[in-house]
């Protein structure tokens, strides 16, 4: 819990004038009662001139993660989380050329006893995509760098404090990279450059049982997506049972069969919601059995088991 007078004192000590002896005593012990770094606050009395642009340093750090709403704990889990997708595939980069960034989400392969990802690369077809399509590829290109180099970054500090900021980056360019890939990977183009069908914006109106379909599609994912995410994070930890990975697989199947019927109506997914299913392993576009079926306007069809009781609970949540 951050307790905002506290978070307030921090920021106004660094607001204030605070190069005499007793203000680097008052920051110094702001900063013991943030990290209990007691061999650390001796140190910064020991020698408080020397060690003032450090204490500033350090609170600043500090003040940034409490303003962000965030504890020591949230640090240290965002970093467990996102360092362990991104280490894998930072290191295989190794063996990828500039051009030739990883992709999302790919199986690791045996290649003369490392462990490697594959990765698809750019496009054959990648002249004959639409614009918005084509501009990803260099968009991620930047992106990749990015992520390389804050990940470079944070293995060369320690502190929670100190990664904050290159976990924040890590995190919100890694999603992003991996949305727009998974959008530049997945992308089916046809004769006439469309994309997916859009049953719904395709001028035949949808029927009543389509509309209840996609209704209940749209209020079960919003209903069950926070349960799957908490069940993702929980399988991070040590003591994450058997029972728990089944329900994990079972809900995200069911929640993966409700987003595949959003997409075969055409519904549009924010930027956000994008991210919270990717982050879950769920997948943002049709594969080509569902995209066929689509375009022929055949129904997807939704496991039948529990399927009325799943789409009541769904409609529950509007």
């Amino acid at each position: 819990m951050i307790d905002p007078k506290f978070t307030e004192q921090i920021a106004r000590w660094l607001q204030s004038e605070h190069d005499s002896q007793e203000a680097v005593a008052a920051g110094a012990t702001l900063l013991l009662q943030l990290n209990r770094d007691s061999a650390m606050y001796q140190r910064i009395m020991r020698n408080p001139k020397r060690e003032l642009k450090f204490l500033e340093y350090k609170l600043r750090r500090f003040l940034q993660m409490r303003q962000d709403g965030q504890t020591v704990k949230d640090v240290v889990k965002m970093d467990r989380e996102i360092t362990d997708q991104i280490e894998p595939i930072v290191n295989a980069d190794r063996y990828a050329s500039d051009a030739d960034f990883l992709p999302v989400q790919q199986p690791p392969e045996k290649d003369g006893g490392n462990d490697m990802y594959v990765r698809k690369g750019i496009r054959p077809d990648h002249d004959r995509l639409p614009d918005n399509i084509k501009s990803l590829w260099p968009k991620n290109a930047e992106r990749w760098k990015k992520i390389k180099e804050a990940f470079e970054t944070c293995k060369q500090l320690t502190e929670p404090c100190d990664r904050y900021e290159y976990l924040k980056v890590l995190k919100e360019t890694w999603y992003k990279y991996k949305q727009d890939m998974a959008l530049y990977d997945d992308y089916r183009l046809t004769a006439d450059t469309a994309t997916v069908p859009d049953v719904s914006a395709s001028g035949n109106a949808l029927t009543p049982d389509q509309e209840k379909e996609l209704k209940n599609a749209d209020s079960y994912v919003s209903k069950n997506l926070p349960q799957l995410q908490q069940l993702v994070a929980a399988a991070r930890e040590e003591d994450f049972n058997e029972e728990q990975q089944n329900a994990l697989e079972n809900l995200r199947q069911r929640i993966q069969q409700r987003v595949d019927v959003l997409l075969k109506y055409g519904r549009t997914l924010t930027d956000e919601r994008r991210e919270q299913l990717l982050s879950c392993d769920i997948k943002v576009a049709l594969d080509g059995s569902l995209q066929s079926k689509a375009s022929q306007g055949l129904s997807v069809p939704v496991e039948t088991t529990e399927t009325s009781q799943d789409d009541e609970q769904g409609q529950e949540s509007e």
